[in-house]
């Protein structure tokens, strides 16, 4: 009993310091909150209209990461710093975030992931609605790019090739695929409805586990989702977390084939990110079709020493049988290093369009 009534004590002093501690925390947070409205004041009379700041957001999250020699996680600290940055910034201005709708998709998942749960998140029907929609530097817009085991997403290359948006950020989201139903018995179901990519990245899973059920092919997993509220015999492929927002049974969780699955997302919108310090330049290039044309645009990276992380062809739109090029490498046009690279490729490319610098994911 003595013994008891000690670790209860104990406990009870634990707790009272953790409510000490979260009461310091709430006051630290609103003296910041009225710091960003003060900035925001400030910008208001030096006529800085332009609230976003991707490079001071980035800065600020890498600076707490070096920081932290607590318990809490890389992945920690990020999440709750993105969510008090999104709350402060409301505070200050509304920003406009549009992503591939309806409600219910990876894309919201990305947008919530990189500018918090305080943004005001506007659903489109399609991408090159969401390029089309930006039409102020206070609304950005959240595009898928790449998936690591189905490629590159086409009408994201198409619209950056065609719209005059910059990318001002990126990030990488981890993808996890779950059956989700109205019913709870996966016995019930006939058919199975997914993005199509969703469907590709559980084709074993599914043939292996539902051999009989119909494939369905939509838009989206937001579509998916609103699909299986109509009927109990069909489930959706998207993220476990719409279970309780939708009030659906989740059947069976991690259902993708390859479990490092992850899909990469650009940021666009109307302003140039400055420099943040840990940074990526994305640019658009046209080439003579003759032998040794992309041997010259690598040879110029090599000579430079600067890292090209990634390249992708996409038909040309305007000229048949053309090839354009995007292409990803480190650094940041404001660096002396990169404009030097960026005037040498002028030099042995057909064109070449700026498509953005910003801040690398974390």
């Amino acid at each position: 009993m003595v013994k008891k009534n000690i670790k209860k004590v104990n406990l009870n002093l634990i707790r009272k310091k953790i409510d000490e501690i979260d009461k310091s925390i709430l006051k630290s947070l609103s003296k910041r909150a009225n710091l960003v409205i003060e900035a925001g004041l400030s910008k208001e009379k030096i006529g800085d209209t332009s609230y976003y700041r991707p490079e001071r957001e980035a800065q600020i999250i890498h600076s707490l990461i070096s920081e932290n020699k607590g318990k809490l996680s890389q992945s920690h600290i990020k999440s709750i710093y993105k969510e008090i940055i999104s709350a402060c910034f409301s505070l200050e201005k509304k920003i406009e975030i549009l992503f591939l709708g309806p409600k219910g998709t990876y894309s919201e998942l990305a947008a919530i992931d990189h500018f918090g749960n305080s943004a005001e998140r506007v659903p489109c029907s399609d991408i090159n609605q969401i390029f089309t929609k930006i039409t102020e530097e206070n609304s950005f817009g959240v595009v898928p790019v790449e998936n690591s085991s189905e490629g590159s997403v086409n009408q994201t290359l198409d619209c950056l090739q065609s719209q005059d948006l910059v990318i001002c950020g990126e990030l990488e989201l981890p993808i996890s695929h779950a059956l989700l139903s109205k019913t709870s018995n996966i016995k019930n179901i006939s058919s199975v409805c997914g993005h199509e990519q969703a469907l590709s990245q559980c084709r074993y899973w599914l043939s292996k586990n539902m051999p009989n059920a119909k494939l369905i092919s939509v838009e989206s997993s937001g579509v998916a989702i609103e699909k299986i509220q109509k009927s109990k015999s069909i489930a959706a492929i998207a993220h476990a977390s719409n279970a309780s927002n939708f009030k659906l049974k989740v059947l069976k969780r991690n259902i993708e084939d390859q479990k490092n699955n992850t899909t990469r997302f650009l940021v666009v919108g109307k302003i140039n990110a400055k420099k943040s310090g840990k940074d990526k330049t994305s640019i658009l290039i046209s080439l003579d079709n003759k032998p040794g044309a992309l041997s010259k645009v690598l040879k110029v990276f090599e000579s430079n020493k600067i890292n090209l992380s990634h390249i992708q062809s996409r038909p040309n739109k305007s000229d048949k049988w053309q090839y354009s090029f995007f292409l990803d490498f480190e650094g940041h046009l404001d660096e002396t290093k990169v404009k030097n690279l960026v005037k040498k490729l002028s030099l042995v490319t057909q064109s070449l369009k700026f498509l953005g610098s910003y801040p690398k994911s974390f």
